[in-house]
């Protein structure tokens, strides 16, 4: 079962391929060197083996041990800073106020009027992406052109359906 989903490249899986089996292959030749002579019985027991001998091989496994930590630890820093600096690429962009945005694009106020009117519009740009003018594709109606508003309702009816808990509710009284 593979933990992590994401695919490497190539060079990558050699790598790390590389590098699992060279920990692999030490990891064994420690363990021989250290199993054999307690296997081996040519000499008879080993029970008359000097400490000092044990603490050497037990210091050459502390020695690997606080070599593999460095590396496991460096590793885990490198990739928090790269992981940090990979999210700040993706926060959203800032919001641009009207003084910002008039003033990125060089728009006069009469254009930034047009930019904020809702509808379609066709944008024309100069060579440096600066706006050139603004067309929009709508005509606003004038006041002259609007209807007239609706008049409210001489004597409206209200249809009010008895509900489950209105027992306990003063009744309304009728305009």
């Amino acid at each position: 079962m593979k933990i992590i989903r994401t695919r490497q490249r190539p060079f990558l899986v050699v790598i790390d391929a590389f590098f699992t089996v060279l920990a692999w292959i030490g990891l064994l030749y420690l363990l021989v060197k250290g199993l054999w002579p307690l296997v081996d019985t040519r000499d008879g027991p080993r029970i008359d083996a000097s400490v000092f001998d044990a603490l050497g091989t037990l210091q050459i496994y502390l020695w690997v041990a606080l070599l593999n930590a460095a590396i496991l630890i460096s590793w885990a820093r490198y990739q928090q800073r790269k992981s940090k600096s990979f999210a700040q690429r993706r926060l959203p962009a800032p919001v641009v106020d009207d003084h910002g945005l008039s003033k990125s694009f060089k728009l006069s106020g009469d254009r930034l009027k047009k930019l904020r009117t809702p509808g379609s519009m066709t944008i024309h740009n100069d060579q440096e992406g600066d706006i050139t003018h603004v067309v929009t594709h709508f005509f606003p109606i004038t006041a002259d052109l609007k209807p007239a508003p609706l008049a409210p309702l001489e004597h409206p009816r209200v249809i009010r359906l008895p509900a489950e808990d209105d027992t306990n509710r003063e009744p309304l009284s009728h305009v």
